[in-house]
């Protein structure tokens, strides 16, 4: 029991260090994909953690200021939709057409079937 407990200390330890240092705690996996479904008449729109991270993409770039992270609990709700992209917000303020590719003409990119 006490070797347990011994264990679990030491285990928030390193843990609480790692946060306090500044270094980086990396989420299981790769994230997975979300399927955002109320597209009206489109394709729902698959998005992919792997294809932005294997693009350089660094998790703080978009939680929690664009996104938050716990699945569902987006600030985003019935907001995202396409006039908010083209106007810079969520997915729009880098699918610009400088940073990555616009939101304006690649439909087909984002809503898949």
């Amino acid at each position: 029991m006490k070797i347990r407990m011994l264990i679990f200390s030491l285990t928030v330890l390193v843990a609480a260090g790692l946060l306090w240092s500044g270094t980086p705690v990396q989420a299981e996996g790769d994230g997975g994909k979300i399927v955002f479904k109320n597209t009206k008449s489109f394709a729902p729109v698959v998005f992919y953690h792997s294809k932005h991270k294997a693009a350089g993409v660094k998790c703080n770039e978009c939680h929690d200021s664009l996104f938050k992270k716990k699945a569902g609990s987006t600030d985003a709700g019935n907001a995202l939709t396409m006039k908010s992209l083209r106007k810079g917000k969520y997915c729009g303020t880098c699918h610009n057409g400088s940073r990555a590719f616009s939101v304006r003409r690649s439909c087909k990119k984002c809503h898949q079937k």
